[in-house]
């Protein structure tokens, strides 16, 4: 059994640079992979998220590693308005620069700063985003996992900073105890964490379902047309299952997608065609030919 940590940091780089490429080579390389090899996929853990990415390939991106590692920093900070994300850095080195990242799923996504300002439409954002990186990451090869609290859509911890014992330590911002009354809301219809909850409840009874979820599946990227939209596409004998993600703020078009069929929206139950298919921003599809 495998940790996925590249795969985790490439994901939340494309985050803030609504650019696929990078994650794109990350993951065909993760499906050229034989079978054997079995990830443990995840969008955060108890740990901090470390910048391991691929720099000679960003490099030809046209970012260097030093200034677009700080960006990345600055932009989970919500500093210099690039976002609404409320993390932390860990192990900051003043000299060289690098540093840690450290914050929930949600309060990275932009929720805490959303629900602190009271902005709709920013909750809303959130909200969609944080439901699409986990669709993405159930689509994904391997064993999804999902760190405690991420099923709520829990917060970040800041009352660390107030105990002695765990002030020096960033990771507890994400580690947080258990918020019950938060939990209870995921009863509340039109609550945040009934969003989230009912959003992952019906992905994990999809992904039991669908035969292309299986080990034996075999996983590919797509060229979308857009670097804003991921494609990823499982199949299994006649079984193809075709995921799009939008990780633009904005609607996108993933105007290279061309189908010989039509495809049955899983989460909908519509008939969809793959030519010139349009996500809402932060917006994801699952897609079954039939």
């Amino acid at each position: 059994m495998l940790y996925n940590v590249t795969t985790m940091a490439t994901t939340w780089h494309t985050v803030a640079t609504q650019d696929t490429r990078l994650l794109r080579e990350q993951l065909d390389k993760v499906f050229a992979l034989p079978g054997q090899y079995v990830f443990l996929n995840y969008l955060r853990c108890h740990d901090d998220i470390g910048w391991g990415l691929d720099y000679d390939s960003l490099h030809r991106f046209g970012m260097e590693e030093r200034a677009h590692k700080a960006y990345l920093n600055d932009y989970f900070r919500g500093l210099h308005g690039l976002s609404g994300s409320r993390g932390e850095l860990y192990n900051e080195d003043p000299v060289t620069g690098d540093a840690r990242l450290c914050g929930t799923t949600a309060s990275l996504c932009g929720l805490q700063t959303a629900l602190e300002t009271g902005d709709p439409d920013a909750i809303d954002l959130a909200v969609r985003e944080i439901v699409m990186l986990h669709a993405y990451m159930f689509l994904l090869s391997g064993i999804p996992v999902l760190y405690s609290g991420d099923e709520i859509g829990q917060l970040n911890d800041e009352s660390y900073h107030a105990d002695t014992a765990k002030a020096a330590d960033s990771r507890y911002l994400h580690r947080g105890k258990m918020d019950w009354t938060a939990a209870a809301r995921a009863e509340q219809p039109g609550t945040c964490e009934y969003r989230i909850s009912t959003a992952l409840a019906q992905l994990e009874r999809l992904r039991a379902e669908e035969a292309a979820f299986s080990c034996d599946a075999s996983a590919s990227t797509l060229n979308t047309g857009d670097r804003a939209i991921l494609g990823i596409v499982r199949c299994l004998g006649q079984e193809q299952l075709v995921g799009l993600f939008n990780f633009s703020s904005e609607p996108r078009s993933a105007g290279a997608l061309h189908s010989g069929g039509g495809y049955r929206d899983l989460l909908t139950g519509e008939t969809r065609n793959l030519t010139g298919i349009i996500l809402p921003p932060k917006g994801f599809c699952w897609l079954k030919r039939v």
